[in-house]
């Protein structure tokens, strides 16, 4: 049984935890898409559009270099003038090696940029351009061109990628030295002689399709870290995962145990089992609710156990009413008829008159013991029926006048039965040691009281005497805890008078 406990506990720790890792998985994954989304433009795109750049920038430095060797001639105008202008667009050839530069003669409108070529000479200034209205000969290039492409002019060093916010937007940019095409670099006194070619395409970083261009990234090189850190980052939390899934369900699993090794103490007959209140979730109002139950239950169990026995005692005590009646009660009868007829026969016989006298007080006696062993019973019927069943029973069976002046009132089980018993006990005393042979029970409701109350014509005693019964006693104690009050008034040769009250609601 305890294994099967431990089988059921880790299959909900094993779901709680499988359930973190999904979630925790998702989480990243959905991070990592979103992060990627935006930032593989600028890896992808960014990355063959730059490699465009720099194949074009390689492609007219070589052309200026064998083309016009001399210089360039002033009023040249680079690019090819047959494409339309197409600001904030780079297109590509056919191939898609290299961009398609348009020369554009016109004043460009806007603040856009555009894909332009510009020849630079060795002193730093503007030889010829693509768009000559923004990139005007004669002009120094350091206040035309972005600094980064002026810092790699006086550096003598390439750009290879990079993204610069210009005047005109963002652009990607190369300056290639024209020496690289294979003619040494014009001296600085050269004029015309272009030394550098800066291309410059237009480039804006956006959202872009991930399946797509997943796969292009991990075509180019040096990503291969940049594509390997979100499978590592994946793989990682699996375990991260497990561990936390353990970590945060074991105080979990075992409130749920410890719930199920009380339900299976429950099933077995143990009603004693309490759960302490482990938390104020929905877990923690179960096992408030189950303490509850197995209290409600155990107090069920014993007050029907208390009932059983009680019917069982009654069953028991109307038995040996019966047994005496036939057997005891016949035999006293019988030995009365006897005496009887003795003294008929000879009135002068004292022994058979005594006889008959001690017969006739030992059946008046056993009928006594018989209403006591055979109590009235509520049954359900009501506290005013039982007290008239126990009128009745010493009126016809003892032959006592009873007076009885009984209303109709309501109270928890619990007081009537104590009434009940209470009056039984009265009766009896008064009969039994006072030689009553009249009795008046009354029973009232006022002032949230019930007031209860058994007077006799009896011989009465001294309430304050030594010898008082265990039967008053027994009342005395059935008044305490009823949070009730018992007054007693009696006195030899005079009768006694009874009365309780007992607070109701």
């Amino acid at each position: 049984m305890l294994s099967s406990v431990r089988h059921r506990a880790w299959g909900l720790s094993g779901r709680l935890t499988a359930s973190y890792i999904l979630v925790t998985l998702a989480v990243v994954i959905l991070v990592e898409a979103l992060v990627l989304g935006f930032q593989l433009p600028s890896l992808v795109n960014g990355a063959r559009l730059q490699a465009e750049v720099s194949a074009t920038a390689k492609s007219y430095a070589s052309q200026l270099a064998q083309r016009y060797p001399g210089g360039v001639p002033r009023g040249t105008v680079l690019g090819d003038p047959s494409q339309p202008a197409q600001p904030s667009q780079a297109r590509m050839t056919p191939d898609g090696s290299m961009l398609i530069v348009p020369a554009i003669t016109d004043p460009v409108q806007g603040r856009d940029a555009v894909t332009a070529v510009v020849a630079i000479a060795a002193d730093g200034t503007v030889v010829a351009s693509s768009v000559p209205s923004r990139y005007p000969p004669g002009r120094p290039a350091a206040s035309e061109l972005p600094s980064p492409a002026i810092t790699a002019i006086t550096g003598g060093r390439i750009i290879k990628l990079g993204s610069v916010s210009t005047a005109y937007g963002n652009v990607l940019l190369t300056v290639e030295p024209v020496s690289r095409a294979g003619i040494a670099k014009p001296p600085a006194s050269a004029r015309g002689q272009a030394a550098y070619v800066y291309v410059q395409a237009p480039w804006s970083p956006g959202f872009i399709n991930l399946i797509r261009s997943w796969s292009e990234l991990s075509q180019l090189d040096g990503t291969g870290s940049l594509l390997s850190a979100p499978s590592a980052l994946l793989v990682a939390i699996v375990p991260v995962g497990v561990l936390f899934g353990l970590l945060t369900s074991r105080r979990l699993v075992r409130r749920v145990r410890r719930l199920e090794r009380a339900t299976l103490a429950v099933a077995d007959g143990d009603y004693t089992v309490t759960l302490p209140v482990s938390g104020r979730d929905e877990v923690g109002r179960l096992e408030a609710n189950f303490t509850t139950m197995t209290s409600q239950l155990g107090s069920a169990l014993t007050a029907e156990r208390q009932r059983a026995g009680a019917d069982a005692r009654t069953a028991e005590r109307a038995r040996i009413a019966r047994e005496v009646h036939d057997a005891i009660s016949q035999h006293l009868f019988g030995l009365r008829m006897i005496a009887a007829g003795m003294r008929r026969a000879d009135p002068g016989n004292q022994q058979a008159r005594a006889i008959e006298h001690i017969s006739e007080e030992a059946l008046r006696d056993m009928q006594t013991l018989l209403i006591e062993l055979r109590p009235a019973s509520l049954d359900g019927t009501g506290l005013r029926p039982a007290l008239q069943e126990v009128c009745a029973a010493y009126h016809h069976r003892l032959g006592v006048t009873v007076d009885a002046s009984l209303d109709d009132v309501t109270v928890p089980a619990d007081v009537e039965h104590a009434l009940l018993r209470i009056t039984q006990e009265a009766c009896t005393n008064a009969v039994r040691h006072g030689n009553a042979r009249q009795l008046a029970v009354s029973m009232t409701r006022q002032d949230g009281h019930v007031e209860l109350a058994v007077r006799d014509t009896g011989s009465g005693f001294d309430p304050a005497g030594p010898h008082i019964g265990f039967g008053l006693a027994h009342i005395r104690d059935r008044v305490a805890e009823l949070g009730g009050t018992m007054d007693l008034d009696s006195a030899p040769g005079r009768g006694a008078a009874l009365t309780v009250r007992v607070p109701v609601p």
